[in-house]
Formats: C-alpha cells, sequence, structure tokens
C-alpha cells in the first residue's frame, strides 16, 4: 500500500464546516437520542480512527487491551484514506474498513454496514467522529468530551480530553467505560517490515524527517538550512542520510537534497537518499527500523520512530 493521501484534518474548509454544521447538528441529535446503558453483553466492537498517522498509531494502543480483555471479540477498525496505511503495521483487528470521512453520508453509510455493539470514536476534536458514533447501528458510543468542540452531547458515554496527558494516556482512557485500565502499547506488526530490504543507501545511516502535517504545520518545522546543515555533518561523519516525506513533501525533499549537494560539495553515490513520494509506509517504517537513528519534527514519523524503539531527536 503506498504513503496516505492528504490528511483530511488539513483541509481548511472542512474543518470549518465540521465546525458550522456540525456542533448544531450534534446538539440536535442529543435531544432526540436518550443516553443508553452498557450493554451487558457484548461480541463486536468498532474503534473510529479518522486521524492522521500519528494519533492513529497511538490510539491503536486500545486494540491491545482490548483483545487481552475480550479474546472472542470482533473487534473492526473504522479508518479513513489518510491513515489506511497505518494498519498494515498494525496487529490484533479482525476487519478493517475504509471511511471516506470528507462525504459524511457516504462515512455513516459505511460504519452503518457494519453494525457493532460498542462504538469507540477516538476522534478528539472534530464533530464528523460524533455524528458518525450518532447514526452507527451502534447499541452504545463512547466518544471525547473536548474543551471547547462542544462534541460529545450524542454519545452514551463520554470521556473527558485532557491537554495535561501524554495523548496516549487519554486513548486508553476511552475504555474505562468499559472497566479496562489500560497499559498495552500499540501492537506493531514488525513482520511485515521483516522482509524488506534498506539496501538503496550506505550503512549507517540516519533518517531525517523535516515535514509536518496538519492545521498550521509550518509551526512545527525547522528551517531548511538548519537541516541542511545537520545533513552536511553527518555526512560528513561518514553516515549516510536519508530524507522521508509523503507524497505532498517531494518536490521540498527534492530541493533538500539538492542543497545538502550545493554544501559538501560532492556527495558519493549511495550516501543520500529521498523517500519522500517514493515510498510506502511500510517501505518507510523498515528503514527507520535500520536506520541508528532519527531526527523528526512532531509528526507521524516522530511517533513511528519510538514505537520501533529507535535513537529519536524530536
Amino acid at each position: 500500500m503506498g504513503m496516505p493521501v492528504k490528511a483530511e484534518r488539513g483541509r481548511g474548509f472542512l474543518r470549518k464546516l465540521d465546525r458550522w454544521i456540525g456542533v448544531p447538528a450534534v446538539l440536535v441529535l442529543s435531544l432526540f437520542r436518550k443516553k443508553r446503558p452498557k450493554p451487558e453483553q457484548f461480541n463486536r466492537i468498532g474503534i473510529c480512527i479518522f486521524a492522521a498517522i500519528g494519533d492513529a498509531l497511538l490510539a491503536s494502543s486500545i486494540i491491545a487491551d482490548l483483545r487481552t480483555a475480550f479474546p472472542g471479540s470482533k473487534i473492526t477498525i473504522f479508518a479513513t484514506p489518510a491513515n489506511l496505511a497505518t494498519f498494515d503495521l498494525i496487529a490484533g483487528f479482525d476487519d478493517l474498513i475504509v471511511v471516506p470521512i470528507t462525504n459524511p453520508w457516504a462515512a455513516v453509510e459505511a460504519v452503518r454496514a457494519h453494525p457493532v455493539d460498542i462504538l469507540i470514536d477516538t476522534s478528539q476534536w472534530s464533530r464528523i467522529g460524533a455524528l458518525v458514533a450518532a447514526l452507527s447501528r451502534a447499541r452504545w458510543t463512547i466518544g471525547f468530551e473536548t474543551d471547547s468542540q462542544n462534541r460529545h452531547f450524542s454519545y452514551d458515554f463520554s470521556v473527558r480530553h485532557s491537554p495535561k496527558v501524554h495523548e496516549l494516556e487519554n486513548f486508553r482512557s476511552l475504555l474505562a467505560p468499559i472497566g479496562l485500565e489500560c497499559s498495552a502499547m500499540p501492537p506493531l506488526n514488525l513482520s511485515s517490515i521483516a522482509g524488506i530490504n534498506c539496501l538503496n543507501i550506505k550503512h549507517p545511516y540516519l533518517v531525517l524527517h523535516p515535514w509536518a502535517s496538519g492545521n498550521h504545520s509550518e509551526l512545527r518545522e525547522w528551517p531548511i538550512a538548519s537541516w541542511v546543515d545537520l545533513a552536511s555533518q553527518v555526512l560528513k561523519a561518514g553516515f549516510g542520510v536519508i530524507i522521508t516525506g509523503g507524497p505532498g513533501d517531494k518536490s521540498r525533499a527534492d530541493h533538500l537534497c539538492l542543497e545538502i549537494e550545493r554544501r559538501c560539495g560532492k556527495v558519493e553515490p549511495g550516501t543520500l537518499l529521498s523517500l519522500a513520494g517514493q515510498s510506502s509506509l511500510l517501505d518507510t517504517a523498515a528503514y527507520i527500523n535500520r536506520a541508528v537513528g532519527v531526527v523528526a519534527v512532531n509528526t507521524g514519523t516522530m511517533h513511528l520512530t519510538a514505537l520501533l524503539g529507535k535513537p529519536l531527536v524530536a
């Protein structure tokens, strides 16, 4: 599977539409829909994971705790085109359903076509997750109550989202309503990258990921000149350098490589490689897993590196 498409959260008009229409829609639904009690027995659990790669990885941690607590249950993941590739790296679920989240009616239909007993919405800010959960055929729904977002009214049970803890802890708190104290990490499936070779770069090598995503992503990025300085020093120290990124980062990554080559004067073949827009998420994960270290901005690549246990500066 290729690299994910542009994350839905990065589209300004959709964010505004989500607030303008989503808030009153959630309020209206809550007026006509009573809170229901938790089912005494349940065998089908759904998890809506509509975030970009970083949060999708962290949210997947609840899969492991659910699988341990309810080994006989069927776990269905409702993902989006933007984060679908993430689940090539995740184990423990039974079904993966693609939800066209930018088309609300189609999104609702996609979830309704796979009814579950309990539906857990991991969305923290947008209203579309709450609307999909409310209109699903789930017997009971759980979701976040997030400050100033007015998104929680239609859930059967809402959990306070805290800005004071790591997001991993917030996702784990979503299982408290069904009596679970969670501690599992995201269940990475390392066998999915075991057979991928990383022979196109000089070993040992470092991975650099300069690009953030989402709203105001530029506030989480480092000046290109700083990346050029870092890469040139790494190359002079005898390491290979890999630049990673998605399809939307390809032109900037190519420009960065040119600037690094200008700074170094001469770059030996096989010592500088850009994977941006040219490799799948699985391939990128394989290169990260074999790197001696990673330098990344705060984005999905950073979270993936941390979960793989690689030395990381972020």
